[in-house]
């Protein structure tokens, strides 16, 4: 049992590590694409709204790093 929580840990770390709004970003930027594309929403505005989407996934990080770093 203890290895299965190490593997979650390790898991933990790996994906997420200390900058968890660039795991769960993209997450939501692409529940929100398939929600769009469910909706009849257009495959090129769809995808210029996930570009969108990314740059202010960046941008909230690069001010989250910015803020800890004073």
């Amino acid at each position: 049992m203890d290895y299965l929580r190490r593997f979650a840990a390790f898991l933990y770390d790996f994906l997420v590590g200390d900058a968890w709004e660039l795991f769960v970003g993209p997450i939501v930027v692409l529940a929100i694409a398939w929600l769009a594309v469910s909706a009849g929403v257009s495959a090129g505005l769809v995808g210029a709204g996930m570009v969108v989407g990314v740059i202010v996934v960046a941008a909230i990080s690069v001010a989250a790093g910015l803020r800890q770093a004073r």
